[in-house]
């Protein structure tokens, strides 16, 4: 076997390479950005110009511009498609590029194993995708904003986007100040959204958690197979949330909510006069009520548990099992339904109810 060979497939180090070019620029269509290996830093300015420096080695990826009157393509692939034995670190590939803010319409920026960070960009459309890199996109103002990665992890912050939408198959997606619809998915990995305002939001988990705060909108979709959903203040005018084997936990929620929860329980903290459509299956309910005047109807069924309360209420139907009844005028309705788990509605200052002792129906 030849030298060259060896030191190409056991070779214990690489030299580095580095590459720049400058493109006088302003404005097109589509922006495509692909790398393999290498991590992918975006930043903006003022200047009718692009500039693009990429750090290698030897063997490694390559720089490729591709430039025609309505595309702009930046590549940083490798050239060696096969499986190359490296003994030690490969050195850091990196590509950094600086452009004007809203150079395109569209953006399609990929990563494979790297890093993607990209910060104040405005655009009609922008995809982001990793395989196992992360993705860090900050200050982004756009009509519709996709970023899907496998194993990797997103944070997306200071988002402006008539549609965000994200998929993390395995990893962390955590979104901060975010302004329009939601739509995102994890796997077995974790979500946390904080300081969103929009009109819809749609979010899945597999068997990771979901959690929320501070979260204005006015329709929401929550859902976790055996992963828990847990939510703070959430003001959301009409909530449908579910879990298989997980907990529901929200506390200062206002609104409208329908939620089930197959053998975890619910528990759930409301700041004002709320309508709660509340199912368990083998798991408890607790509803606590801050200090408000109260104006609801209660229709509260277990199948073995016990119905404790120690709400003021003219009763209607009052059985072990079963209480329906009504404080002020009953315009809310609190329907709560549990199988083998007790029911329990309480205010704030109770601390016997919190304990489960009260007064049993």
């Amino acid at each position: 076997m030849g030298t060259g060979l060896l030191n190409r497939l056991f070779g214990t180090s690489r030299r580095k390479t580095y590459q720049e070019e400058s493109l006088s620029i302003q404005k097109v269509k589509d922006l495509i950005i692909s790398a393999d290996i290498a991590e992918v830093t975006i930043k903006t300015h003022s200047l009718p110009r692009v500039d693009i420096t990429f750090e290698s080695y030897e063997g490694g990826p390559k720089l490729e511009v591709d430039q025609t009157d309505e595309t702009l393509k930046i590549m940083a692939n490798k050239e060696e498609k096969g499986v190359t034995f490296v003994w030690g670190n490969l050195p850091k590939c990196q590509l950094n590029l600086s452009l004007p803010v809203d150079i395109a319409d569209t953006w399609d920026i990929s990563a494979t194993s790297g890093k993607i960070t990209a910060d104040s960009i405005v655009t009609g459309r922008l995809w982001a995708k990793a395989t196992s890199g992360v993705i860090k996109l900050s200050n982004i103002t756009a009509g519709h904003l996709t970023a899907n990665t496998t194993s990797g992890r997103l944070y997306l912050n200071e988002i402006k986007a008539e549609k965000l939408s994200f998929l993390a198959n395995s990893g962390k997606a955590e979104v901060f100040s975010s302004y329009g619809d939601i739509k995102g998915q994890v796997g077995s990995g974790v979500m946390l959204i904080s300081g969103v305002k929009g009109e819809e939001l749609d979010v899945k988990a597999g068997s990771g958690k979901i959690t929320l705060k501070e979260v204005y909108m006015k329709e929401a979709l929550v859902r976790a197979n055996s992963g828990g959903i847990a939510a703070e203040n959430f003001w959301v005018e009409t909530t449908n949330t579910s879990v298989g084997s997980g907990k529901i936990n929200i506390r200062d929620f206002r609104g409208s909510v329908k939620g089930n929860a197959n053998s975890g329980n619910i528990n759930i903290s409301v700041s004002e006069n709320a309508n709660l459509d509340l199912k368990t299956g083998s798991g408890n309910i607790h509803v606590e009520f801050q200090e408000f005047e109260l104006n609801t109807s209660y229709d509260i069924k277990t199948g073995s548990g016990d119905v404790i309360t120690n709400l003021p209420m003219s009763l209607e139907k009052r059985e072990k099992h079963h209480l329906i009844g009504k404080t002020g005028n009953g315009d809310h309705l609190i329907r709560l339904r549990t199988g083998s788990g007790r029911a329990v509605l309480y205010t704030a200052k109770s601390s016997l109810i919190k304990q489960g002792k009260g007064n049993t129906l």
